[in-house]
């Protein structure tokens, strides 16, 4: 699937490579979308360093079936489900090394999701000795709700959450936030904490994140900044807070076996 122009996309044939004797050749069975960074690309309205180029290849995460694998492959075979990051199209040839075989009773929606929750457990690691503590989660739309289940199985204590839409709180609940609040009732919070992860991609609920760190704080940004830039407030330079950044996992093949 190649997006053409803004707004304009189409089924472009091509012809595979060949199989490499580390390869594998998967056929796809899902594919998800990211709305943070595919959809503002679709939209023509896409933030970055450079100018979007058109046209372009869509999607990286992918899960399918292996129907033929290099002779030098052993660790995957015929038949088995994969996850790789080979974007929207039917068949691809990947190399093994980043192909992950799904287990059995994994369906295929939760098994896509490992790209994305990979990312994310990258920049919740970031966070060090803040893990120790309750976090506070600004944002629970798909990485938002993926960090309250990373930060919870990574060992944090409690997790807190600030989110406009109702249906997303009532989200966060259930997958074990503590407390889940509108920006409006950011009152009933914790008084401050040692660790946070800004979720939203807007800079009026990052402000607030920042307010709501004690000093020497450290904030990790999942958020892509294709919505609006995000920008430090007074109380990043007051609190003496550390803001990092996060974005491939640096091994997904290491990750599935966590996730």
């Amino acid at each position: 699937m190649v997006l053409i122009a803004p707004e304009q996309m189409e089924w472009v044939e091509r012809d595979l490579p060949p199989i490499g004797e580390r390869d594998v050749l998967v056929e796809t069975r899902a594919g998800a979308i990211s709305i943070g960074t595919e959809l503002p690309l679709y939209r023509g309205v896409a933030r970055s360093s450079a100018p979007a180029r058109y046209p372009r290849m869509t999607g990286y995460e992918s899960v399918g079936v292996v129907v033929a694998r290099g002779a030098a492959v052993h660790r995957v075979r015929e038949g088995d489900r994969v996850v790789s990051t080979y974007g929207h199209q039917t068949r691809a040839v990947v190399p093994a090394s980043r192909a992950a075989v799904v287990p059995p009773d994994v369906d295929d929606e939760l098994a896509v999701l490992l790209v994305l929750s990979g990312d994310v457990a990258t920049g919740a690691r970031r966070l060090g000795a803040a893990l120790r503590e309750a976090v506070l989660v600004t944002g629970a739309g798909e990485i938002g709700l993926l960090a309250i289940w990373v930060l919870l199985r990574l060992g944090v204590p409690a997790v807190d959450v600030v989110e406009p839409r109702a249906g997303r709180r009532d989200l966060a609940w259930r997958l074990g936030a503590r407390l889940a609040v509108p920006p409006d009732a950011a009152s009933d919070l914790a008084p401050a904490y040692a660790g946070g992860v800004e979720c939203s991609a807007r800079d009026a609920a990052f402000a607030l994140l920042q307010e709501r760190m004690r000093p020497g704080g450290r904030i990790c940004v999942l958020s892509d900044g294709n919505v609006e830039p995000l920008t430090l407030a007074p109380a990043f330079h007051e609190q003496q807070l550390t803001v990092v950044g996060s974005s491939d996992c640096p091994d997904y093949r290491a990750h599935a076996d966590w996730y």
